[in-house]
């Protein structure tokens, strides 16, 4: 039996795999380099690093240099009995600052800041976690897709070996034309069903290569489950201590206390030491010169804003209570979503058993009747049927591969593994 050009190209571009066949852990490696979400998520993080490093500057010493030069002409009028002359002013000050006492707003600062790291930190890791999933699903996608390709591809060969020899025997007056057009009816059915697959197989390969920037070919089977807790309590308490969006909320009720603590020191003074040093040439009359040096403690204390601060307090005590509405809802719905995945892994477990008994029955149901076939015990049709139903069982069977894989990684990214 000749399979057609096609198929046989569809076939080998299927089975021909390098030397090293890509795994999944690989891939989602490989993602982890490539994908820009994870560029995105760290260079956010380094924006929240390099904010608490601005906070701190807040109570640190700081030194200010300032200058003026010019060229001019000055006229006093003859007082002193000086008279006009031209002039080069030139004016220096150096002043160091310590800040001595803020009332807590650069503390409050800092906190902020790191609260903001942290959320930073943590949507760093949903991004990964997610994105494992992401790779995982499209990976999936891929294998499946070859499958159902290889499998149209063979029944494509064998309904169009059926229709030849329908004709045969139509010819000698053997069947009536009704086999025929029913054969050639599953040709036609059978190439939609290749040519589907294909497109999903393309469909397929470009997710995993904008996930990935690998190619989606040569890819190994579909590995055993990563390790995942072994009841939905350890679940529950694993995300409950390391879930990212968890994580995030609560960094969220830390930066709305803090910018609650920061708002309040506007209400208190702020003290500062500091020492200047000036010099200053040509001013006031030609020839003036003057040097100064001064050491002290500057102090500022608004007393009165017009209900400006008192404005800012109340806005700040709002958020930190949305914080907290948003850290409560999310711990609500992390434990949800732990359930909800930890049933899912189960279920898709069981479906995966199931599936693989269901393929192994159609695979021994197909064997059956190709050799009830050749031996004229049923009609060639009967082999299309059992055949469609092999397809089917296989295609169940590599959409149950994936969804448990899928399903795996969708635990581990809600426990923050």
């Amino acid at each position: 039996m000749k399979k057609p050009a096609i198929a046989f190209f569809l076939t080998g571009l299927v089975w021909t795999a390098p030397l090293q066949a890509t795994t999944l852990e690989e891939a989602i490696a490989a993602a982890q380099e490539h994908a820009p979400d994870i560029a995105i998520a760290e260079a956010e993080g380094d924006v929240a690093k390099a904010r608490v490093e601005q906070a701190k500057s807040g109570g640190r010493p700081n030194a200010t240099l300032s200058g003026t030069a010019g060229f001019g002409r000055l006229d006093p009028r003859g007082y002193f009995g000086l008279t006009a002359d031209n002039v080069t002013p030139v004016a220096a000050q150096l002043v160091f600052e310590q800040p001595l006492f803020t009332g807590g707003k650069v503390a409050a600062g800092i906190a902020q800041a790191q609260a903001g790291t942290a959320a930073a930190e943590a949507g760093i890791m949903a991004t990964r976690s997610q994105l494992s999933a992401n790779v995982a699903a499209a990976y999936g996608s891929v294998i499946s897709s070859e499958t159902m390709i290889r499998h149209f591809a063979q029944l494509v060969d064998e309904t169009e070996e059926i229709v030849r020899q329908a004709r045969l025997r139509f010819r000698v007056g053997e069947s009536p034309r009704t086999d025929v057009s029913q054969a050639q009816a599953r040709v036609a059915e059978a190439k939609a069903g290749l040519a589907r697959a294909e497109g999903q197989l393309v469909s397929a390969r470009a997710r995993f290569n904008s996930l990935t920037g690998l190619d989606g070919t040569g890819l190994a089977p579909l590995p055993d489950n990563p390790d995942l807790p072994a009841t939905l309590d350890e679940a529950i308490t694993r995300a409950e201590a390391s879930n990212p969006q968890l994580a995030q909320a609560e960094a969220g009720v830390r930066a709305a206390q803090a910018g609650l603590k920061g708002e309040k020191a506007d209400r208190l003074p702020m003290v500062s030491a500091f020492a200047e040093g000036a010099m200053v040439r040509d001013q006031f009359f030609p020839g003036y010169k003057a040097d100064s040096a001064t050491v002290g403690v500057r102090a500022r204390w608004q007393i009165f804003s017009g209900g400006r601060v008192s404005g800012k307090i109340a806005e700040s005590d709002a958020r930190l209570r949305a914080a907290e509405a948003q850290f409560r809802a999310a711990q609500d719905m992390v434990r949800e979503y732990v359930i909800g995945a930890f049933s899912g892994v189960r279920t898709a477990t069981l479906v995966e058993a199931a599936a693989i008994e269901q393929d192994a029955a159609a695979s021994d149901a197909l064997r059956s009747v190709r050799e009830e076939v050749r031996v004229g015990m049923k009609p060639q049709l009967a082999l299309l049927d059992a055949e469609r139903e092999a397809i089917a069982a296989s295609a169940a069977l590599a959409n149950a591969r994936t969804e448990r894989i899928v399903s795996a990684y969708r635990l581990l990214a809600l426990i923050g593994a």
